[in-house]
């Protein structure tokens, strides 16, 4: 007689085999099955609740300019070197926002890469646009007025209407931005945004005061901290006041009184030192309200700044020798680390990872951290402004479009001259 063969019976039917795992007699596998169902539901969830926030990035306008950012970013020259034409034939602001550059025209902002590749393009209808930009994130506004937009490189964040009117604004370099208002009942409100926040609308902070008129207020690196410049009637005098805040507190955690002098620009070099720039000196002030540093010159004589991390320049003019005019590098702390003469003041200077850029009438010199130069690029000479990026290379802007350069750019050569050409 034949040994009678232990089978146990398959169901073909997957619901009848997902219907014998639940009613297993092994605990373990009945558990297991019911994690699994679980996950793979709240998967589908995920997908979906995904999809429909961010059902923006997958219309086929969208994909279609991923995959031209793909295949540009993959090609042998990526886009290193080339020319950025503005859509209407102007911009009123254009900056860089990573590798693309944001353009805001007359009514409308443009997010552009090199290849002729529109990532964005927002109608936007602000009388006194203003544009802002880190690495990532692009913050417009209309000065004077309501209106606000937050943007990545690649979508919309969101947009707000504000109560009061905008008076200034910055952008720090995370999700998060300041904006002044000039609010009733109060001389300046100072609010942190970010899209991180789980607020309606998107504020992380704000303060208000009835004693001063905010100028400018900026974020630390780590977005913890805040410097804001403000002035104060003293008589017949304004002075100008730091106030420094930590984001988890409302109150001033130190406060530096710098005098009767006219604030143009604040910038955090690290997270605990600022540097400012004022029409009579230059400073660096520590989180704990100590001036550290005071540089001091004419108002006449300032020719331009530029910042970057632990360290800035100052251009001033100079009637040592042969030069007119000479541009000093201090770090963090204020001291003076290398001086550069020039024969000729600069149309323009930038200042961004470990080099300096100078622009003249004769080209783009760009001259490395002990300002000993590096490379050059003669035929900028008619640009109207230079911004070095971080990764070496440099925007050259003109009236009607952008041009990329680097340092192996075949309009580029090395620069060995210890001078700038007139």
């Amino acid at each position: 007689m034949p040994e009678k063969k232990n089978l146990v019976p398959f169901p073909r039917s997957a619901k009848k085999r997902k219907q014998l795992l639940r009613q297993a007699e092994s605990l373990k596998l009945r558990r297991l099955t019911r994690l699994r169902s679980f996950v793979g539901w709240l998967l589908v969830v995920s997908i979906i609740l995904f999809g429909a926030v961010n059902f923006t990035m997958f219309s086929p306008s969208s994909l279609r300019q991923t995959f031209h950012i793909l295949t540009s970013a993959l090609g042998p020259n990526s886009g290193r070197d080339g020319v950025i034409e503005y859509p209407s034939g102007s911009a009123s602001t254009v900056k860089p926002v990573g590798s693309a550059l944001a353009v805001q025209g007359d009514e409308a902002l443009h997010i552009l890469q090199l290849g002729d590749i529109t990532q964005q393009q927002i109608s936007l209808s602000y009388a006194s646009p203003v544009l802002e930009t880190n690495d990532n994130y692009i913050l417009t506004y209309d000065r004077g007025a309501y209106d606000l937009a937050f943007h990545s490189t690649l979508a919309e964040l969101f947009t707000l209407k504000l109560s009061a009117p905008i008076r200034n604004a910055s952008i720090g370099s995370g999700d998060s931005f300041v904006i002044i208002t000039d609010e009733t009942g109060y001389k300046s409100t100072v609010t942190v945004y970010g899209a991180s926040s789980r607020e309606e609308d998107h504020h992380l902070w704000r303060w208000r005061t009835p004693d001063y008129y905010v100028q400018d207020a900026v974020l630390s690196p780590s977005g913890t901290h805040l410097c804001a410049m403000t002035y104060q009637q003293n008589g017949a005098q304004l002075e100008t006041i730091l106030q420094f805040f930590d984001l988890d507190a409302d109150q001033v955690r130190a406060s530096v009184n710098l005098g009767s002098v006219v604030g143009y620009a604040v910038h955090w070099l690290d997270d605990s030192n600022v540097a400012v720039v004022t029409d009579q000196s230059a400073f660096t002030v520590s989180r704990r309200g100590q001036t550290t540093s005071q540089t001091d010159y004419t108002a006449t004589d300032l020719l331009g700044f530029a910042f970057d991390d632990d360290n800035f320049v100052l251009a001033q003019r100079s009637w040592s020798g042969d030069a007119r005019a000479s541009i000093t590098r201090y770090d963090k702390s204020g001291a003076s680390r290398a001086t550069l003469n020039l024969p000729s003041a600069p149309e323009s200077i930038s200042y961004a990872g470990g080099q300096l850029g100078v622009l003249t009438s004769s080209g783009l010199y760009v001259y490395n951290n002990a300002l000993e130069p590096d490379w050059k690029c003669t035929s900028g000479g008619a640009a109207q402004r230079v911004m070095l990026t971080d990764d070496g290379g440099a925007w050259l802007f003109y009236s009607k479009y952008a041009q990329r350069v680097t340092k192996s750019s075949t309009l580029s050569e090395d620069f060995t001259d210890d001078t700038v050409p007139v």
